[in-house]
């Protein structure tokens, strides 16, 4: 008779990472947009912490991400399991960074707010930042599956594009490998099929190094590369530039249309210049001057 091994598994070993940062309001950045409401992010409201899968080398790892305050100090602190190596962690800190915009500095933006009264919980609150994936590929194929559609449509492709990628949002090259006839059978993606696999393939190409240009500053090489790609219109164009840290143009579709044609000009019909116009004297800032305004008047 066999002996029964009645030896506990040990438990897989946890990576912790701590980063220090400025004070912001963390749960205002994870919900200032929708990307939390998408695979594979998560909010665990009780413990205050998002969390999401996360493809570290070839290990896909569960990494949850908490903000601290202590002793006038604050601090983003982040566990994987398993723990991906000490290899991988400094690209989990630079993904980290870019998830939580924790790179980035608002500090004029809050000048700007500061001048306005009705702005200026924005800066006393640390508001400006929005949640974005840890990969600019990422953002631009989720920002495709919000065009012409009902959100939960955006949330379902979202869900089977993480299915396919074994619980994390898949990589370029996985999804090149996977092809249009699987992805159109698997994912509900219709007509965008097309668009999600040209930027799959400019991306594993080395193609499309977005993040690159924007901290070159060639804001402009990045707007004609994204020109370039059929199915990538005028708002996605500006979605995605919002997410690579670009704020001066608002992506304007019926929802933003129907806000601020009721907020501010009685209801009637307004053209969309017209309609964003009034945020044009934030310059560099004006999306985020309208996206934090309607949290100020709530």
């Amino acid at each position: 008779m066999n002996a029964i091994d009645t030896r506990k598994h040990a438990a897989p070993a946890t990576a912790r990472i701590h980063l220090k940062c400025r004070p912001f309001d963390f749960r205002q950045l994870v919900f200032a947009h929708g990307w939390v409401q998408l695979a594979p992010f998560s909010w665990d409201e009780k413990a205050q912490a998002l969390g999401r899968r996360l493809t570290l080398g070839d290990r896909c790892c569960h990494i949850t991400m908490q903000y601290h305050t202590a002793a006038d100090k604050t601090s983003v602190r982040a566990a994987l399991v398993p723990d991906p190596g000490r290899e991988h962690r400094a690209d989990a800190r630079r993904q980290i960074v870019r998830m939580l915009r924790l790179d980035e500095d608002f500090t004029l933006f809050h000048e700007q707010c500061r001048q306005k009264r009705r702005l200026r919980i924005v800066a006393e609150r640390g508001w400006g930042g929005l949640l974005r994936a840890p990969t600019a590929f990422e953002d631009v194929i989720k920002t495709i599956c919000t065009a012409n559609c009902h959100w939960r449509n955006t949330r379902t492709m979202c869900e089977r594009l993480c299915a396919l990628g074994g619980g994390d949002f898949p990589a370029p090259k996985k999804l090149l490998g996977i092809g249009p006839r699987r992805l159109a059978r698997e994912v509900p993606v219709g007509y965008r099929a097309e668009t999600i696999l040209a930027i799959a393939r400019l991306a594993e190409e080395g193609e499309m190094p977005l993040d690159a240009w924007i901290a070159e500053g060639d804001v402009e090489r990045a707007r004609a590369m994204l020109r370039q790609i059929k199915g990538i219109g005028s708002y996605c164009m500006n979605h995605i530039m919002v997410l690579l840290g670009i704020y001066d143009r608002l992506p304007v579709d019926s929802v933003v249309i129907k806000h601020l044609r009721n907020t501010y000009h009685a209801g009637k019909p307004i053209s969309a210049a017209t309609a964003v116009e009034r945020f044009n004297e934030f310059g560099a800032y004006a999306f985020l001057a309208y996206k934090f305004g309607r949290y100020a008047e709530r």
